[in-house]
Formats: structure tokens, C-alpha cells, sequence
């Protein structure tokens, strides 16, 4: 009765695709990056339309508002004739999308490191500095937010994010495990590392704890895997992101960990510059 009432059944556009086809599309073309769907307009364009973009594992709905990344991967339905043409559009290529643009990366670090140079009176000889961890960060969050400045495009490829990260983490390992190995072998030796052991584990434990719990999870409205990440990003700690990443290896862990870790170092940093001035140290 309803195909009755809509017309005659047409067959699944899988099945036949002898006038419209779809296919996936690497957006890679640095005229289309950073640009919404509604921007690009590739119904008037090419007679074409994006019904899912796929970023990274997760698949998100083809909305207007959408803002294209490095990397994305688009489902285009289009006619036949017009897919060649909408490919090149978008670029689709995977070796770009394996490539730094060392301009925007340098300018950024740049900014960062001027940004955290930078020291705020705050009166009666207290100044307020955020230093090479504060500036860049900072930097980062507006570059990401602004995406695109004219032909600068401020976000990077999806592939490249993940291999900075991991090398990313495994430099800080090294730098950390070099630093402190004289330090913590010396606290070891001379019998005081107990007590500091336990206070920390006790914290830590206890934050863990009340960050995982069922009722945090129910008030906070999130799953479990990106609780995982806001606790690593609480503890402001990649080696705990690494860990959480192995056990829910769901992009979630990675949303939740950048949702709390800026606001979490920047927390710690301010808490250091209280502190000196309350001890009363320069």
C-alpha cells in the first residue's frame, strides 16, 4: 500500500548505480580544509551530496555546519560522471594527508613561546607568567578554535597527530626518566621515599576513585571510556591517556582527555605561581 501511495519501488542505490554512485573521499585539498559542507556548496557545485564524514574511527552525521579536517574521509553520492571531478576537488590524497605544514606548526610553536614569556602584574611585585608549558597551550586552543586564517590552516592530518603524540609521549618519558632518575634514585637511598609514596598513591586513588565511580559517571552523563580520559587529563598525565587509550581504544578516551587536560595545566600553573608568593619565595 505505501509504495502504492509514494510510486513505484526503485531498486538500493548499491544495487544500481547505472545514474548515481557513492564513494569514499580522503579531503586532503587545502582550499576545502577548514571550510563547512554548507561552504563548499557541492549540490550546486557538481549536483553531489555528503551523507557521513568519518573522522578517525568515529563516524559523524553530514551536517552544514560541519567543518572539514585533515584526514576526513567523506561518503559522496553523486552522479556518476560528476565523481571523478568531486574527487579532485576534495584532493583525495593519502600521501598529503601524511605531510606537516612546518609554516603554521613553526609560527604556532612562536606564538607559544612569546605568549608564555609574557609577565602580568599583578601587583605588589607578584607577576603572573605561564612559561613554555602555559603559552603554547594556550596558543593551541585559539589556533584550533580559529582553524583557518586565510591560507593558513591551523589544524593538522589526522595520521600526523597520532605519530606527534606518540612521539610526543615517548620524548617526555625520556626526559622525565632522565631528569629524575638522580633525584628519585637519592630519595630511595636515604629511606624518606615511603612516605611520599603513599601519599601519592592515596591521592591518586582516591581522585581515581571518585572520578570512575558509577555515580560520577551517571551525573556526568558520559561513558566509560571518556571518563578514562578526563581522569588522565585530571592528573594532567599522558603515560595514564596511554594506558587508558590501550584498555578503551575508543576515540572517546582521547575527546574526554583534551576536554579537562588545558584547564587542568593551567589550574596547576596558577596553583605554582599562589604558592611561590604565599611561601614567599621570587
Amino acid at each position: 500500500a505505501v509504495a502504492e501511495a509514494l510510486g513505484q519501488f526503485a531498486a538500493p542505490l548499491e544495487l544500481d548505480r547505472t545514474e548515481l554512485d557513492f564513494r569514499r573521499v580522503f579531503v586532503s585539498a587545502p582550499d576545502v580544509l577548514g571550510r563547512t559542507l554548507s561552504d563548499l556548496d557541492l549540490d550546486h557545485r557538481f549536483g553531489a551530496q555528503v551523507t557521513r564524514v568519518r573522522r578517525g574511527d568515529v563516524e559523524l552525521l553530514a551536517t552544514p555546519e560541519l567543518i572539514l579536517q585533515p584526514g576526513d574521509r567523506v561518503r559522496v553520492v553523486a552522479p556518476r560522471t560528476a565523481l571523478p571531478a568531486v574527487a579532485r576537488f576534495l584532493g583525495d590524497s593519502y600521501r598529503a594527508l601524511a605531510e606537516v605544514d612546518i609554516v603554521t606548526v613553526g609560527i604556532g610553536i612562536a606564538l607559544g613561546i612569546a605568549l608564555g614569556q609574557l609577565a602580568l602584574s599583578l601587583g605588589g611585585g607578584v607577576t603572573l607568567q605561564l612559561g613554555l608549558a602555559g603559552g603554547p597551550l594556550v596558543v593551541g586552543l585559539l589556533l584550533g578554535r580559529v582553524g583557518r586564517t586565510g591560507q593558513l590552516l591551523w589544524t593538522m592530518p589526522y595520521s600526523a597527530n597520532l605519530t606527534l603524540r606518540q612521539l610526543g609521549l615517548v620524548l617526555f618519558f625520556a626526559g622525565v626518566g632522565t631528569r629524575a632518575g638522580a633525584g628519585f634514585a637519592a630519595t630511595v637511598a636515604a629511606g624518606t621515599s615511603g612516605p611520599l609514596l603513599v601519599t601519592g598513591a592515596a591521592v591518586t586513588l582516591l581522585t581515581a576513585g571518585l572520578a570512575a565511580s558509577p555515580l560520577s559517571r551517571r551525573w556526568l552523563g558520559v561513558d566509560a571510556a571518556a571518563q578514562l580520559g578526563r581522569l588522565a587529563g585530571l592528573h594532567t598525565q599522558p603515560a595514564a591517556l596511554a594506558v587508558a587509550t590501550d584498555l578503551a581504544p575508543e576515540e572517546s578516551v582521547g575527546q574526554g582527555y583534551a576536554a579537562v587536560f588545558p584547564l587542568a595545566t593551567l589550574g596547576k600553573i596558577l596553583v605554582v605561581e599562589v604558592l611561590l608568593v604565599w611561601l614567599g619565595r621570587p
